[in-house]
């Protein structure tokens, strides 16, 4: 394993002429650039540029270490693959930010110490910036800021927009929307790649992020050559999908050490969710590439640990790895990163051979077909044929008005026990240790225990007492526990939970999640083990004979018979129903609506949402109970706006605290921002000032000229708005493109009120430059970095 500690990395093709490196202190080589060390994982990777490069096999990069030893690694590269990367020069190297305090551009929580024996203690991000580079990274943090900080679609002079076309999105003259996909590649078969030796399938890193950008089902080289050209790291870009309405463009981001999923830990599971959290507002969705064995267990872990979830998180992998030419694992990629980019299934999913399944409630059941996993108790939530069906209303939307967490304690002493004939009482006492805090109990049938074994009836009984949670669940793969039988009573009445239809990998990290929540007292969490708090587990409702069937009746008035029919007939008059009774501010027929199976998040023929009219109309009761049934805030309607956006435009802001209370976030451009708050500013629009900085604008953010609210407002002399910007923060000290601040602005017209005012704001001791873009260094404890570059940065 590498030291995590002075780890020097350069790369270079055999016999290449490197010409600008650095100097190991402690090491015998000397190069032509020399740095100030120590720096903790601070990667540089270099391409000589070389004609020997073309004809070389072999990508070979030295690893110093901080005791001053090196090593050379070497990686198996195609020769037409090498063909293609044309390496750059010296001049296009990148250099690697250092990583010794992480940075978390959104929890300055320190990360939790590694539990398990098995974890591998350093762990990086590996990610292709394009053809020519490898970079290497050891937070997500610093990625998002890679690839997004001062991101833009490249304007190319002669070159016409993307257009849809009849069938794709939805018909033509209109250009189609992008939706951002992250893909986090944690291991698995999916990336693998076959050793022509060995004749196997084996793990190699680096190899699944340049191979996708080869294969054009996965990337559409000239979109990204057209529009992405020019950022610091560019994406991949799938071909646009019939019916679809957004062109998907994702990132990859590749784990170090690549994982075999028989290797997964809490700690992997911990660290996915963490990144998902990070780079959570930079994206629309997300996708997981994992490993077959315990993809059930991850999604499972996955779907407790992340709270209140508002996007997709699709988890995905392969029997057959993506760049075979056979290969199911291409297809399993080109679903997950549509149902992540275009659809409102705010659930942790698992996508496999077609079929979109919830994530806690899928198995795997075959280890060499390409139908390896099923969810034998639900059916699938989405079903990609000719075209892609979505049963929306089996989608699981948390009824929480609150903001995306995770939840990273969990409980480690979880243990099964799998019930079988003549199973020593020894046994049974292994697995109820006192050490133990919730074990599932794997019963025969609907719940049946050995009736006559009060040996074992006796260990549960003591386990339950002591405080140990003890869940039941079937053996078999589809069914739930029944109570009606005398051997499954018994285990109920000294305290074993009913574990209804749910999954043994989803019980064991239900258990693990609840027993880790300390917040919780005994009984809470018993209750909540027999809860649904995911869609985890089958709950019997008694029919409600007062629903009001509004479809049933329109279709028997129109002569509708076939249920194909009904549910056309139901898609189309649900969404704009519950968005007009949503602009009259009616909940009663809302919830006549929902009733009546009207899904609250739908959208209607432009993408609007009942939650982006009733926010728009400041109907404060009306969003309270559409998000409390399942309307996202992440939502984008025709001209790309979510709902907070929306009730900026209302300005109020008992409705954007709300919003922003159950995570929705200002998702306009930094310079239009800028350009808005200005505008307001120079009128004296007070109400919509405040209404932005509710909804998070800074009052930092600038115009075209580089312009802040600050100036627009000294310029037409408004004091009150002067007052307003100033105490939110407003700097009169930040300057525009032309070195123009606010006050050498206000003293340049002799303006000494407005001098004074902003003069009283000024720091009272000390310069100040204004108020500062938010930068990674802001994150890292303002540890001193040094940095390095060779003709470019990230």
């Amino acid at each position: 394993m590498l030291s995590a500690q002075g780890r020097r990395i350069i790369a270079f093709p055999p016999s290449a002429n490197v010409i600008s490196c650095f100097k190991h202190p402690n090491s015998t080589r000397s190069f032509s650039k020399t740095t100030n060390f120590p720096m903790p994982l601070s990667s540089l990777f270099h391409f000589g540029n070389n004609e020997r490069n073309s004809s070389s096999n072999r990508f070979c990069y030295y690893t110093w270490h901080a005791d001053g030893t090196e090593r050379l690694n070497e990686m198996d590269i195609a020769r037409t693959k090498l063909d293609k990367l044309k390496l750059a020069p010296s001049t296009g190297a990148i250099s690697m930010a250092s990583e010794a305090s992480s940075c978390n551009l959104h929890d300055d929580s320190p990360s939790p110490e590694l539990l398990d024996e098995s974890s591998v203690g350093q762990k990086n991000l590996i990610f292709a910036p394009d053809n020519n580079r490898i970079v290497k990274k050891h937070s997500i943090s610093h990625f998002v800021h890679a690839a997004h900080h001062q991101h833009h679609k490249k304007s190319v002079p002669g070159v016409k927009p993307t257009f849809t076309t009849d069938g794709i999105g939805g018909g033509g003259g209109r250009e189609m929307p992008e939706a951002k996909v992250l893909v986090l590649y944690t291991g698995g078969t999916v990336g693998m790649r076959c050793n022509k030796d060995t004749g196997v399938y084996e793990p190699e890193p680096h190899y699944l992020p340049l191979a996708i950008r080869e294969i054009p089902p996965l990337n559409d080289k000239e979109y990204i050559e057209q529009h992405f050209s020019d950022v610091k790291v560019q994406p991949y870009c799938l071909p646009p999908v019939r019916h679809m309405k957004k062109r998907v463009i994702y990132w990859v981001v590749e784990y170090e050490p690549l994982l075999d999923s028989s290797d997964m830990t809490f700690d992997d599971w911990i660290r996915i969710a963490k990144d998902i959290r990070k780079s959570y507002h930079n994206y629309d969705g997300f996708v997981v590439l994992h490993g077959t064995d315990t993809l059930a267990y991850t999604a499972s872990a996955l779907s407790f640990m992340m709270e209140n979830l508002g996007k997709p998180v699709v988890i995905t992998g392969a029997q057959i790895p993506v760049a075979e030419v056979r290969s199911d694992g291409r297809e399993n990629l080109i679903g997950a990163l549509i149902v992540a980019g275009n659809f409102d299934i705010p659930e942790v999913s698992v996508y496999f051979n077609n079929k979109l399944l919830r994530g806690n409630r899928t198995t795997k059941l075959d280890n060499c077909g390409l139908e390896a996993f099923d969810s034998p108790n639900m059916n699938p939530l989405a079903s990609m044929e000719i075209t892609i069906k979505i049963c929306y209303e089996s989608i699981f939307r948390s009824g929480q008005i609150s903001h995306f967490r995770i939840q990273e304690n969990l409980c480690r002493n979880v243990s099964i026990l799998r019930i079988f004939p003549s199973i020593s009482i020894d046994c049974v006492r292994a697995a109820l240790q006192d050490s133990v805090e919730g074990v599932v109990l794997q019963t025969y049938g609907s719940g049946n225990m050995p009736s006559r074994r009060l040996d074992i009836i006796e260990e549960i009984e003591k386990a339950v007492k002591r405080g140990c949670i003890v869940v039941n669940c079937s053996q078999c793969i589809k069914g739930m526990v029944d109570g009606n039988y005398f051997t499954g009573k018994i285990l109920y009445d000294v305290g074993v939970i009913p574990g209804s239809d749910m999954t043994t990998e989803s019980a064991l990290v239900k258990l693990s999640y609840v027993l880790g929540h300390d917040d919780w007292d005994l009984e809470t969490k018993k209750r909540m083990m027999g809860k649904n708090l995911r869609g985890e587990m089958t709950i019997a409702h008694s029919l409600n004979d007062n629903a009001h069937d509004i479809v049933a009746s329109l279709a028997r008035n129109i002569g509708i018979n076939t249920s194909h029919e009904v549910e056309l007939l139901r898609q189309a008059v649900f969404p704009p129903l519950v968005c007009h009774y949503a602009r009259l501010n009616d909940v009663a027929q809302l919830r006549n609506l929902r009733l009546g199976g009207a899904n609250m998040a739908a959208p209607d023929c432009n993408n609007t949402t009942a939650l982006h009219i009733a926010a728009e109309m400041g109907h404060l009761e009306t969003v309270q109970y559409l998000l409390k049934w399942g309307a996202s805030v992440h939502a984008r309607d025709g001209k790309n706006e979510n709902p907070l956006v929306k009730a900026v435009h209302s300005k109020n802001l008992e409705v954007i605290k709300l919003l922003r209370e159950t995570g929705g976030v200002l998702v306009m451009p930094a310079a239009e921002i800028g350009i808005m708050i200005c505008v307001a500013a120079s009128k004296g629009d007070d109400e919509l000032l405040l209404a932005m900085h509710a909804a998070g604008a800074t009052f930092a953010e600038t115009d075209y000229n580089g312009r802040t609210a600050l100036h627009a407002a000294v310029v037409s002399g408004l004091l009150p708005t002067i007052r307003l910007l100033c105490d939110r923060g407003a700097s009169p000290n930040q300057s525009d493109n032309f070195g123009n601040t606010p006050l050498a602005e206000a003293r340049a017209v002799n303006r000494e009120d407005i001098v004074e005012i902003l003069e009283s704001y000024l720091p009272k001791t000390g310069p100040t430059n204004g108020v500062r873009a938010h930068s990674l260094d802001d994150d890292e404890n303002r540890t001193p970095k040094t940095k390095f570059s060779i003709g470019g940065e990230v």
